[in-house]
């Protein structure tokens, strides 16, 4: 069992993708919810992990052997057309908003395209410990950026919602929409410390090719790993706060320990312990990962578009206003509502065997 390509990766990309629904329906709140600017909630830990299970994925694709000079092309042009495929599959998903006045360049589907193209170029000709290497200097030197440049009419080191470097660069060079109007969460500086993302999920990788023979010492492994980089992160929030919208080096840190302290527990459940109890619905997501995404996005409008001025959402939230329910129930109830709608489809995919890849 432990030669086969370990079920843990599996479930957590489908875990990921199923949280991550489950934060974009209409109607969350609290924890559902992503922070307005310093701190993290629930909602926050979901797309680094997104980012971290691409690094995982890109390891163990692009395994270290040797290439001919030809086939190493081979692979760049395989790369840079996946990279091309989803970073077209998120302008296709931003024009689904039919509320954008102008087209968004930049979002999730493009941060995670640019993202595995750096991360799949720099795991065909690095080391594990040159990965590591770079991985420090991103997060450095991305704080320095913040602490020592400043942008015009702000000072160097200013880090307030929409009054920071970050922000500025957007609303000076970023063309189309912006995604909070001046300025955009997935815009190009943010970018930069996301790639460490994507490394740390590498580096997991290489780990899981070194010790997937071994698996109780691969457990400790991840866990002893991101136990320390959530402890750092931390620390180092103390002088760096843990902001997504900017993607600091600290949520960098905290974020990714976290998604290997939960992919070790995964490996320790699925593939130590051998069980399958609450696996199904995850990797049945998991399993088309990027259909569920789209089509989440496709189903979050269409229950938000209004016909006469009314929507199915917008009916939904009076039904419950009239029945007196209480907001966390009411939420409750639709995000479950919006996940089993989701889930048919990608479960009708998943019975017929049919794997949309990139």
């Amino acid at each position: 069992m432990q030669s086969q390509r370990l079920l843990a990766l599996d479930l957590f990309r489908g875990l990921t993708i199923l949280f991550m629904i489950m934060v974009n329906s209409p109607n969350t709140y609290g924890e559902f919810s992503h922070a307005y600017w310093e701190g993290v909630t629930f909602a926050d830990f979901i797309f680094p992990f997104f980012l971290v299970i691409v690094g995982v994925a890109v390891a163990i694709g692009l395994q270290p052997v040797a290439r001919s000079a030809q086939q190493l092309q081979e692979v760049r042009v395989k790369i840079l057309r996946r990279t091309l495929i989803l970073f077209g599959l998120g302008i296709f998903v931003n024009l689904i908003y039919l509320k954008f006045a102008d087209l968004r360049i930049l979002g999730v589907l493009q941060r995670i395209a640019l993202v595995y193209l750096v991360c799949s170029l720099l795991s065909m000709h690095c080391s594990t410990k040159r990965l590591v290497q770079i991985t420090v200097f991103i997060l450095l030197s991305y704080w320095l950026l913040i602490l020592l440049v400043p942008a015009p009419g702000l000072a160097a080191g200013q880090l307030q919602r929409d009054a920071n470097l970050i922000n500025w660069f957007d609303s000076q060079f970023l063309p189309g929409m912006l995604w909070r109007g001046s300025w955009d969460p997935e815009g190009i500086l943010s970018t930069y410390p996301a790639i460490a993302s994507g490394l740390f999920g590498v580096i997991m990788g290489r780990l899981v090719l070194q010790y997937k023979q071994q698996l109780p010492q691969l457990v400790m492994l991840l866990f002893v790993l991101g136990f320390s980089s959530f402890l750092l992160g931390c620390l180092w929030s103390l002088w760096f706060p843990l902001i997504k919208q900017i993607w600091s080096s600290s949520f960098v840190l905290v974020t990714s320990g976290m998604a290997s302290m939960v992919l070790a527990l995964l490996i320790w459940y699925t593939d130590v312990q051998q069980y399958r109890k609450f696996t199904q619905v995850s990797l049945v997501f998991g399993a088309n990962a990027i259909v569920a995404y789209v089509l989440h996005v496709a189903l979050e409008k269409l229950l938000e578009l209004q016909i006469a001025g009314v929507s199915v959402h917008g009916s939904y939230l009076q039904l419950a206003e009239q029945l007196g329910l209480s907001r966390f129930f009411s939420a409750g109830l639709w995000i479950v509502a919006f996940l089993a709608l989701c889930y048919m489809p990608v479960w009708w995919m998943y019975q017929r065997k049919i794997f949309v890849k990139i």
